[in-house]
């Protein structure tokens, strides 16, 4: 930079003398001798004091603000981490564990292990030829009948939950996966960005889990449920068999 200004002023120098006559050259040359020595003095040095300046900056941000040697060792720790477990973490995930045998059962199964919400439409036939229709009022005791009822939708609701959470997981992998290749090309101060970038999604998943959490507690619910309304259900049937009993002695009299 100081070569530069220095030679801009030369130029301009050269310019004027050709410019002027001699005699000219002989009444303005204590000038431009000074505008000459005020270039390669005061100017020149504050070009030289701005430039260390600027080196001792540059320094000082590669060794303490954002240490090059760090950042290069944290890059190459994440690149063995992706080689080693990013394949076989994938491997895992897909892994198929599908095991019906029969027809109904199978297409039940495809259904809910695809995580794909766009087959939830048609995974309601899927269950009820699986696992059969509801019957009709008046086959079967009302309390049978509304056991049945709620066990089936219980049961379909937490399908059809599972598989909203399982594409969901593979949104959470897929971003994981780019914020993970975004952290080896990160530049010096966006590390921050990346890190929240994280964070948020960390939040998400934890929101899913908390969901699916909430869900299995209500499952345990309508287990318990069930179990009170068998209580119920054998408590009536013992009175009314007591009662019976009661009045074919009482009969009998």
């Amino acid at each position: 930079m100081k070569a530069k200004a220095m030679s801009m002023g030369a130029s301009m120098l050269v310019m004027v003398l050709l410019l002027f006559p001699t005699g000219a050259y002989a009444q303005l040359g204590g000038i431009f001798s000074a505008i000459l020595s005020t270039i390669t003095g005061p100017i020149g040095g504050a070009l030289t004091d701005i430039n260390q300046i600027r080196s001792s900056i540059l320094k000082t941000e590669q060794q303490v603000l954002w240490p090059v040697t760090l950042i290069a060792q944290a890059q190459n720790y994440i690149s063995t981490i992706k080689a080693s477990y990013r394949g076989w973490m994938n491997q895992v995930y897909t892994l198929p564990v599908n095991s019906a045998n029969l027809q109904m059962p199978k297409s039940l199964e495809s259904t809910f292990l695809s995580g794909q919400i766009g087959q939830i439409g048609g995974f309601s036939q899927s269950y009820t030829s699986t696992y059969g229709l509801q019957p009709a009022t008046g086959v079967a005791p009302q309390l049978n009948l509304q056991m049945m009822d709620i066990e089936d939708a219980v049961a379909k609701d937490a399908t059809v939950q599972s598989m909203a959470a399982d594409q969901a997981t593979m949104t959470m992998l897929q971003t994981a996966q780019r914020i993970e290749d975004e952290a080896q090309t990160t530049a010096p101060g966006t590390a921050a960005m990346v890190a929240a970038e994280a964070r948020t999604a960390e939040l998400a998943s934890l929101a899913m889990q908390h969901k699916l959490l909430a869900y299995q507690l209500r499952e345990a619910a309508i287990q318990l449920g069930h179990r009170g309304s068998i209580l119920k259900q054998s408590t009536s049937n013992t009175q009314n068999l007591n009662q019976q009993i009661l009045n074919h002695l009482g009969g009998g009299q």
